[in-house]
């Protein structure tokens, strides 16, 4: 997700808890801490962003290494130090290129502000003391002098059915503000209007940049990124809506397998199929054209970044 003007001092802490961490990882943390574990996903993370024994290196340990790589990038993290004598050049050449990101990190968020939760709005409540309101039609013979006098024609059914409070089924945005379920239709200029942040030369980079776009325009419940066999899952699906297929095509035969592989996701899902291509590493673009051509004709929409 793109920061905005609130979020320009977003730390490393409360963009990883908020954006990356999924509800079951929040709640293993907030289960450590002892602390409660009921609730939406975004009253979980201000919770646990508002939990004093939470350490950076708790939250970063969940991450994938793609995970860890966007936040280098996205917060601009120096390299550490190059490590001198034998311990530490051998500490270097053993250590794991993920402990040494989360370590890298660590070191950068120790040196900002403490977290600061922000207030996710309760959902609205019922008191089950409180009296039945009056139907309209009660209401207008009141109005008239006539409430003892209420239409016999009122079906008793009426009367004896509960009161009922719909509660939202959407969670707030990282904003505050209610996100809207999306359409197909708000998915596809959403996707086709947004630019990458960075060149990436992993195709996993891609999806994790455009999955946390996407969750923070439409809800963190929202979008899901699903990791499984390869051509057999899409890679993002948004709500019901949209299923979103991300490429990073090198050479002409990963063209053909892709091509094949969205025909049987839209042999699903008439009509509701986003394929991403990233085309820079493709010496020969004209390929990628006819590839976007022969998937446009099958019904998808594709997107050139």
């Amino acid at each position: 997700m793109n920061p905005t003007s609130e979020d320009t001092d977003e730390t490393v802490i409360e963009y990883t808890v908020r954006e990356k961490l999924t509800k079951e990882q929040i709640v293993d943390l907030l289960a450590s801490l002892g602390s409660k574990t009921q609730g939406r996903t975004e009253e979980l993370a201000e919770r646990l962003l508002g939990v004093k024994g939470l350490k950076p290196r708790d939250a970063l340990s969940k991450l994938s290494t793609d995970d860890l790589r966007i936040i280098v990038r996205r917060f601009s993290i120096p390299e550490a130090p190059k490590a001198t004598g034998i311990l530490g050049i051998a500490s270097s050449v053993l250590g794991d290129d993920r402990s040494q990101l989360i370590k890298r990190i660590e070191d950068f968020a120790a040196k900002q502000r403490p977290p600061h939760p922000r207030t996710v709005p309760s959902r609205p409540t019922v008191d089950a003391r409180a009296p039945p309101k009056k139907t309209s039609v009660e209401q207008a013979a009141a109005i008239e002098g006539k409430d003892a006098q209420a239409p016999a024609t009122t079906p008793p059914a009426l009367e004896q059915q509960p009161i009922r409070v719909s509660s939202p089924t959407v969670p707030p945005s990282s904003a505050g503000a209610p996100a809207t379920l999306p359409a197909f239709q708000e998915t596809r200029d959403f996707v086709g209007a947004y630019k990458f942040a960075y060149q990436w030369d992993s195709e996993n980079l891609y999806e994790a940049e455009l999955l946390g776009a996407l969750r923070g325009r439409f809800g963190i419940n929202n979008a899901i990124r699903q990791q499984g066999e390869s051509g057999r899952v899409y890679d993002i699906v948004v709500r019901n809506a949209a299923r979103i297929e991300v490429k990073l095509p090198k050479q002409k035969a990963e063209l053909d397998r892709m091509v094949g592989q969205v025909r049987r996701y839209l042999s699903q899902h008439p009509g509701g199929v986003i394929v991403v291509i990233i085309g820079f590493m493709m010496k020969n673009q004209q390929e990628i054209h006819n590839s976007v051509s022969e998937l446009e004709s099958a019904g998808a929409v594709v997107f050139m970044k």
